[in-house]
């Protein structure tokens, strides 16, 4: 079966709605934005985990050797330091694995948060052109529910190219 490349594309608001939210970081003329992304949390016993990713920048093409999603609750992405950064998403195919041959790639700025919805397969935070942090936040319960896995399949060879 022949490789899969994906060109990530520059971000576009309602290409991603299907998958969750952005909201405008840095240029907010002081105002406050309250409740900028619904931060969805199916589990009464869950606690908000408020966490820093931090990443090395991607310099070659990758593989996507695997996607996750969060089966009871949203998680939000927003730049603390970073310059270019991805936000991959696929679709759920009809046995609820993520469509790794249709994954959809967006390059991001500082300037823009995204929030999954909950349920949506995702590749991990990826940035580019310089070391980055990321706030990241979920509902988890310390559990391997918190994060489901799935693996490519045999024989589907995704790649994505370098921006």
């Amino acid at each position: 079966m022949p490789k899969t490349r994906i060109v990530p594309e520059p971000f576009d608001a309602d290409a991603f709605a299907p998958y969750g939210e952005c909201f405008a970081l840095r240029d907010l003329d002081g105002d406050r934005h309250e409740f900028a992304a619904t931060m969805f949390n199916g589990r009464d016993h869950a606690e908000l985990n408020v966490s820093v990713s931090r990443a090395k920048p991607q310099t070659a093409d990758f593989a996507v050797p695997a996607l996750e999603r969060h089966d009871a609750s949203a998680q939000t992405f927003a730049p603390i330091a970073c310059g270019r950064w991805m936000v991959a998403v696929a679709p759920t195919l009809p046995d609820g694995g993520p469509d790794f041959e249709n994954l959809r790639a967006f390059i991001m700025d500082e300037t823009v948060g995204v929030c999954y919805a909950p349920n949506v397969w995702h590749h991990p935070f990826v940035c580019f052109d310089q070391p980055a942090e990321m706030l990241m936040l979920r509902w988890d319960d310390r559990t391997e529910a918190d994060t489901t896995w799935a693996q490519a399949p045999a024989g589907v060879d995704v790649e994505i190219a370098l921006p």
